[in-house]
């Protein structure tokens, strides 16, 4: 919160603290500024808020005024920009307000950001390249909540940011970015005259993780033409769309594979990969002594990496510290994980493995 939650007034806390939490495309929100009444601020008083959306690759600063003596009135609230807001919107947009919901202030920056798309769709309106470019986007298929579009009248430019069609579903989750949030959009920067000042991929921290080394190879098939270009649009989302299956099928490869370790050890599964199903470790004991099996890659037809770990056959190392005797390999498993015969291949295999491995470790510690 930038430093700026010990000001805030406890009965707006709460409120506050959901909405710095959510995620809104396009961008993190941000408070930046609290206040009350006084020109000073006293601690806990604040209930005085300037929020930062963001709006088609900038920023928008909305003052949301509270009345402390009754915290369950709807604000009133301004925005920096100082817009022409209808008091029909203003009634619109505070009718739904309900203290009693936890997240009706995200409700309501969500209604502010759709005011300020509104009053720039008027302003991208007024000029005629902007205008037609708009609308050729609309022709061709683009909905219009997809676009966010506005003019910057110190930079003489137009910004549109386009939201990409993309799809979550299948694809591994993210639990420890702790972001859940899916977006894609294309931003350009124009020059008054309709033509492409500079142009980029906009996407959300979940699929930024998710795309991995991915990203780059996005970005360089993204060649814009002169112009926003629906085709551009259309052939880079179904790229896009491409290199989601191929996420999809490696977290489905590597699911598959460790259900089939679970259903194959139960007791011997200690740790797998729930996010994306990468890895699996397993321990066996054999006379006594703790071995360790290690799989890597399981998303990679071919490229499975096995480690395998001998706990109670220690070994000396150069600089005399004892570890224990240890054996990497890469592991081809000939048949799909979806096939029948799949859970057969992948015991006869790993165990085969398990057991050569034993066994050298064994000869190697007694000749030691």
């Amino acid at each position: 919160m930038n430093g700026e939650e010990n000001n805030i007034h406890p009965a707006f806390f709460a409120f506050v603290e959901k909405a710095l939490a959510s995620e809104f495309e396009g961008g993190p929100v941000e408070l930046i500024k609290v206040a009350s009444r006084a020109d000073f601020v006293h601690p806990h008083t604040g209930h005085y808020f300037t929020f930062r959306l963001p709006f088609s690759g900038k920023c928008v600063d909305w003052e949301l005024l509270f009345d402390p003596e009754n915290p369950a009135r709807p604000p009133d609230f301004l925005c920096v920009e100082d817009i022409n807001c209808d008091p029909e919107i203003y009634c619109q947009t505070v009718q739904f307000w309900d203290s009693g919901q936890s997240d009706c202030l995200i409700e309501l920056l969500h209604q502010l950001k759709q005011i300020y798309k509104i009053y720039q769709v008027s302003q991208i309106m007024t000029f005629s390249k902007s205008a037609e470019i708009y609308q050729s986007l609309v022709n061709a298929g683009v909905t219009e909540e997809n676009i966010e579009a506005c003019y910057l009248p110190e930079e003489r430019k137009l910004n549109f940011l386009i939201k990409l069609n993309t799809s979550n579903e299948g694809l591994p989750k993210a639990k420890e970015l702790g972001s859940s949030l899916f977006y894609a959009g294309l931003l350009y920067s124009l020059g008054m005259d309709g033509k492409i000042l500079t142009h980029s991929l906009i996407i959300s921290p979940y699929l930024g993780h998710i795309l991995g080394s991915y990203l780059e190879q996005l970005h360089l098939t993204f060649s814009a033409s002169q112009t926003v270009d629906v085709n551009v649009l259309h052939e880079f989302n179904a790229t896009l769309d491409r290199v989601l299956n191929k996420i999809r099928q490696k977290h489905r490869r590597g699911r598959e594979i460790v259900s089939a370790l679970l259903g194959l050890y139960p007791s011997n599964v200690v740790f797998y990969d729930e996010d994306l199903y990468s890895q699996v470790t397993l321990l066996f004991k054999w006379d006594n002594a703790r071995y360790v099996a290690h799989l890597e890659s399981l998303e990679l037809e071919g490229e499975t990496k096995l480690c395998l770990f001998a706990i109670d056959c220690p070994v000396k190392t150069s600089k005399d510290e004892n570890v224990p005797y240890t054996e990497t390999e890469t592991v081809t498993l000939m048949h799909k994980p979806s096939s029948p015969g799949f859970s057969k291949h992948l015991y006869k295999t790993l165990s085969s493995k398990i057991r050569l491995f034993i066994n050298r470790a064994k000869k190697h510690v007694s000749s030691t």
